[in-house]
């Protein structure tokens, strides 16, 4: 019996997958699927957000995985058994704060008028003051660690956009036993197991 693997690219504004023979790594079908809510900018529901505010709707990533691997499957008429493996690839630091269950706050009533609730994309740049004040605390401490990338921290990665949470929107913060990376989150949809990216947690999670 042939075997297959699929692979889930989680860009900007749409997901991509495609199926792959593992024999000869031949394309056998791709599907694309464009995120409905797109990248959040401007106003959240009505709530003006700042202008370096870039936010997305987890839901969003859920709909692609359903949508996507079902037409590729769809599309090539294989048997689902044949598929051996699933890769997942996302655009990073994308993170989102989740309940002891991984459900994302901004699926709750009471936060979905909450910008902070949302996944944050990676081109949010709303914690450079954060991000700042990481650094200069690092310096100040003589963090070793600090040097290895490359002796400041961005706005981007994970925890100037935790502690810009704190900040800004204390009662998300304190609702959250998680922030989870977006890449990690789909490995745990489909596991149940969290786990995190080497990379993801290396890098940009410090």
């Amino acid at each position: 019996m042939k075997k297959y693997t699929i692979g889930i690219d989680f860009g900007t504004l749409s997901a991509r997958a495609v199926l792959l023979d593992t024999e000869n790594g031949n394309e056998v079908s791709v599907s694309v699927y464009v995120y409905p809510h797109g990248v959040i900018t401007g106003t959240l529901n009505g709530v003006k957000l700042e202008d370096s505010s870039a936010f997305q709707h987890p839901q969003d990533y859920v709909d692609a995985l359903t949508y996507t691997v079902s037409d590729i499957l769809k599309q090539s008429a294989i048997n689902p058994e044949q598929v051996v493996g699933v890769g997942i690839d996302f655009t990073s630091c994308t993170m989102l704060p989740v309940d002891g269950n991984f459900k994302p706050l901004c699926f709750r009533k009471e936060f979905e008028n909450n910008p902070m609730a949302y996944a944050k994309l990676w081109k949010h740049h709303g914690a450079q003051k954060q991000a700042d004040y990481i650094t200069e605390m690092a310096e100040k401490r003589g963090e070793k660690w600090l040097s290895a990338y490359g002796g400041k921290l961005s706005s981007e990665w994970l925890l100037p956009k935790i502690l810009e949470t704190v900040e800004k929107a204390p009662e998300v913060f304190e609702n959250a036993d998680y922030y989870a990376e977006a890449g990690d989150w789909i490995v745990w949809l489909l596991t149940g197991k969290m786990v995190r990216s080497c990379c993801m947690a290396g890098f940009k999670g410090c």
